[in-house]
């Protein structure tokens, strides 16, 4: 039977508030809990998510083929990494050449849209990352999502940056676009990398004021309850290559300076992606609570 994937796009215009690693850690989380997942690397600036996880084998091809050049043989488009069923597709091109063609075709804004439907009918679950600025690729993965998650940096400029370059520039760029029939995905957002102290629960509480006196929009924006902490395993898991959900121990006869990620440490990460993934793909909740009930180690 064929499967018709939900598309799950990163995007936030500040760069700096953890896209990747959110985009990698939940596709990551996906895969492990049995679903088929592609992660697709549509940071044209500064890709990370295509090149954070080990290949098993690598496609020769990517997100510039894909789009511009028509390329249907997956074969040549996907990778694979070593984690099962999780595959990716790599930004191969410089952001420049592929926006030029793109704003020069009748399409371009809505390429991406059309391009996924050869990709939704092989994969559950497909996973943007984006660039963290205003840019057209960043209009075209909102557009062709049906989900958005936004992490935003507890920080005044954050903040500023979210209402100013997410919410008005961006999201409500794509507006217009209603009048042709394409919905608007649903949007979610959280704080990301929060510390215990008054700077963030101040600028938490400015920012629920502000999301709340928000003029009515014709798209749901909704503010998760639950902070993402900060977290030193994060960093410990890019390094290694792996989810940051995986308890990790390395010899300490073998190095000098060890990497570790204790079992407390991963499961409390992994509580966090769980708690991201049942919002934004609740149909898939019984699957995630059965991999809740393992344990991944590497």
């Amino acid at each position: 039977m064929k499967k018709n994937a939900t598309v799950i796009t990163i995007a936030d215009t500040k760069g700096g508030s953890t896209k990747s690693t959110t985009a990698v850690n939940i596709a990551a989380f996906i895969a492990h809990s049995g679903l088929k997942t592609l992660l697709l690397d549509f940071d044209l600036e500064q890709p990370t998510a295509c090149s954070y996880f080990p290949l098993q084998k690598e496609a020769p091809y990517g997100v510039y083929e894909f789009l511009i050049m028509h390329e249907t043989d997956l074969d040549k488009l996907i990778s694979e990494t070593t984690t099962q069923k999780l595959d990716v597709m790599s930004s191969n091109s410089v952001r420049q050449e592929i926006v030029s063609h793109l704003n020069a075709s009748a399409d371009g804004i809505i390429r991406l849209k059309s391009c996924l439907k050869l990709l939704k009918s092989e994969y559950d679950v497909i996973v943007i990352d984006t660039v963290g600025t205003i840019d057209p690729t960043v209009n075209m993965a909102v557009l062709a999502s049906d989900v958005v998650l936004s992490p935003l940096d507890p920080s005044m400029p954050g903040v500023r940056e979210y209402l100013r370059g997410t919410i008005s520039n961006l999201f409500r760029s794509l507006i217009p676009f209603t009048d042709y029939g394409i919905e608007l995905p649903l949007v979610y957002t959280f704080f990301n990398r929060v510390e215990e102290n008054n700077d963030c629960r101040r600028i938490k509480e400015l920012f629920n004021q502000q999301i709340k006196s928000l003029p009515p929009l014709p798209f749901q924006i909704t503010v998760l309850d639950k902070d993402i902490k900060k977290k030193n395993s994060y960093k410990v898991a890019a390094s290694l290559g792996i989810a940051a959900f995986q308890h990790y121990t390395e010899p300490t006869n073998k190095v000098a300076h060890p990497y570790k990620i204790t079992k407390a440490q991963a499961q409390s990460i992994k509580d966090d992606i769980y708690y991201l993934c049942q919002h934004l793909l609740p149909g898939y909740k019984s699957q995630f609570d059965a991999f809740m009930k393992t344990e991944i180690a590497h």
